[in-house]
């Protein structure tokens, strides 16, 4: 037969049982420490994070003007750079200078990475659809992957269309194979280009869907970037430039659809419309033309490739940017 407790007594067994032992008070406020130093070291590592460390950056055009100023600035600021174009002496000299700023600096201003970070070289035509669907993506990706304590690690993709070619000439004067060429490369380059790559991004898994990843400074926060380089003349039409502001104009459709069908999967899709940059082709401007061009620009300048290779970091970096132009022009477009 079961004991029946007095009142007295019943009482105290429930005021003791109901009241937690000391180690249970002690186990709730170390765990709420180790929360509060766990949230510290994370926020300090996102703070020292280089603004693109642990991606893989894909960029055309690499060999010259602002694809090379693009792929240097990405390597300073954390970026794995695969550096693609046509001609291997230039896309050296590009990877020389990408070694050479990832060394001196992880983009934020320290001494040190936190990783090894590593850039290579493809060599290749753009325009063809037979280079992007031979091109295995992840060897390459595999390859440029930065190292840390002797093990890769591999972060989101960032393709950056830059690769481009011009031709000036009235559009009744201009040959079948100059129009041709100009849209291959500037047009359906970046459109193959963004096919492979972005199926590619989609394969990712990160954390980009987590409420940290989206709301911590200093990475990119989604499985991938696209950022276009058109031109100001997809939206101003300009005398003997018909079939290379044709192709530009594609881009720009090309990067606002892609931003409504990816940007729900995590890929964000931009582009940088550049004015008149300095580089061999206004190098190459007839004296008299390049006083008029100047003459309407109220900067009263050229711009030049490291002011267009910001805009991309920033449009790399800013997890909030999709489908976002940013037109780089000196004023000109406003006049």
């Amino acid at each position: 037969m079961a004991t029946r407790l007095s009142t007295p007594l019943r009482h105290q067994f429930y005021r003791n049982a109901a009241r937690p032992s000391p180690s249970f008070y002690y186990m709730i406020q170390h765990g709420q420490q180790q929360q509060q130093q766990n949230r510290a070291l994370s926020t300090a590592s996102s703070l020292t994070r280089p603004p693109l460390g642990g991606t893989t950056s894909i960029i055309t055009g690499a060999s010259r003007g602002i694809g090379a100023a693009i792929a240097t600035a990405f390597a300073s600021k954390g970026s794995n750079c695969i550096l693609i174009g046509r001609d291997q002496t230039a896309l050296n000299r590009t990877l020389e200078a990408c070694n050479n700023t990832s060394n001196q600096s992880s983009g934020d201003g320290s001494s040190s990475a936190t990783s090894q970070q590593r850039h290579i070289v493809e060599m290749g035509d753009i325009s063809s659809r037979e280079f992007w669907t031979s091109l295995n993506l992840k060897d390459l990706i595999s390859q440029s992957s930065s190292s840390t304590n002797g093990e890769t690690q591999s972060g989101p993709l960032i393709l950056v269309n830059s690769a481009g070619v011009t031709h000036s000439s009235l559009l009744l004067r201009t040959s079948a194979s100059q129009i041709e060429s100009v849209i291959q490369t500037n047009l359906m380059g970046t459109l193959w280009a963004s096919q492979i790559v972005g199926k590619q991004m989609l394969r990712f898994r990160g954390n980009s869907n987590s409420n940290e990843a989206q709301t911590q400074p200093g990475a990119v926060s989604t499985k991938g970037v696209i950022i276009n380089v058109a031109s100001l003349l997809a939206t101003h039409g300009g005398a003997g430039s018909a079939a290379y502001a044709a192709s530009k104009a594609g881009v720009l459709g090309l990067t606002r659809s892609l931003a409504a069908e990816l940007g729900a999967a995590g890929i964000r899709v931009n582009a940088v419309l550049p004015g008149y940059i300095e580089s061999d082709m206004t190098k190459a401007m007839a004296p008299k033309a390049r006083g008029e061009a100047l003459s309407r620009i109220p900067a009263g300048r050229f711009g030049s490739v490291d002011e267009i290779a910001e805009a991309a970091v920033f449009l790399a970096s800013n997890a909030y940017a999709n489908n976002c132009v940013i037109t780089l022009d000196g004023g000109l477009s406003a006049v």
